[in-house]
């Protein structure tokens, strides 16, 4: 019994959000009865597959020992350049040129960190103000448009009843996993998280690795941006405000250490999971607006004292 019981406290230890993402669907069945329902919950895959695209990337990005910033500019920046480019060029020339867009973008951040040494927070803090200029000059402060009908499908449809911005959050994620455990680069990732110098010694390019995370991040929030954007059939300046945020504490509360070296894509998916559940639990509630950002904090900071607890007294996760 002993270790059974063992065995159930090493897991709700190591699955932690999996455990109360769980719980929360099953507490909404019960207490919800438009929760259930199709609309409802394609609705909430949909909605919290912008985020989840985003901290894919950024999970890379923080076991790695950094963090960006400037993801909710860059996504308004890559999401305006699809909108317009579409019209001109086509669905798949405007979001392959906005994801290396987001790429390029994410390697400047990558580049400035490594090569002038600043640090992230400070970096991507400059960057987001140049990305969100850039963004509203292109635009002259105005909303762009977008009308093509397969563009819009990419953020607004479904295939097989399944919203199509999850099937692409899914995707996102199994690249990353394999990314992160079949490829040298992510044994490198890995390293430098969890010391950096030793990573140097044993001859890691930090450099490299450091710059493609960063373009890692990009690309996955420029694929957010395009998907945001046809699901509102819009682009501007101001479409992610707070995206940055909320992709980073879908990361912390998914059981990735700030402090790097540490992480797990399966609890970033289910953050982000979580924290869209949470939004939808108030709304259905009939929870004001405001409230959602004092759950969301508090929600935040629980996770970071979990994660202390786990450091501290429970195991290493991966």
């Amino acid at each position: 019994m002993e270790r059974v019981r063992s065995g159930l406290a090493t897991i709700a230890a190591r699955y932690t959000i999996e455990v109360v993402l769980v719980v929360l669907v099953i507490v909404l069945l019960l207490t919800s009865s438009s929760f259930g329902t199709s609309d409802n919950l394609n609705g909430v895959l949909r909605q919290s597959a912008f985020v989840g695209i985003g901290a894919a990337g950024m999970t890379l990005l923080i076991v790695s020992g950094a963090f960006d910033l400037s993801v909710a500019s860059l996504l308004a920046v890559c999401g305006i350049a699809a909108g317009k480019l579409v019209g001109d060029v086509g669905v798949v020339i405007a979001v392959v040129a906005a994801l290396l867009l987001g790429a390029g973008l994410g390697s400047v951040n990558g580049l400035i960190v490594s090569r002038l040494r600043v640090p992230a927070f400070v970096a991507t803090l400059g960057t987001q103000y140049v990305y969100l200029a850039i963004a509203y000059i292109w635009t002259n402060n105005q909303v762009v448009v977008v009308s093509n009908t397969t563009f819009l499908a990419l953020g607004a449809g479904s295939i097989a009843g399944i919203p199509t911005p999850f099937l692409f959050m899914i995707g996102t994620y199994l690249v990353c996993w394999y990314l992160f455990w079949r490829t040298r680069y992510g044994r490198h990732v890995r390293a430098m998280g969890s010391n950096e110098q030793a990573s140097l010694i044993a001859g890691v390019p930090l450099e490299r690795v450091r710059v493609a995370t960063f373009a890692l991040v990009g690309v996955c929030t420029a694929l957010a941006g395009v998907l945001l954007t046809g699901l509102v059939s819009s682009a501007d300046g101001t479409v992610a405000t707070g995206y940055e945020l909320n992709v980073i504490a879908a990361v912390v509360v998914g059981g990735t250490s700030l402090n790097g070296g540490r992480g797990t894509l399966a609890g970033s998916f289910a953050g982000a999971l979580f924290f869209t559940l949470v939004s939808n639990a108030l709304n259905l509630y009939g929870v004001g607006s405001y409230w959602q950002y004092v759950v969301t904090g508090l929600v935040l900071v629980s996770a970071l004292g979990v994660e202390g607890l786990r450091r501290r007294f429970w195991l290493e996760t991966i």
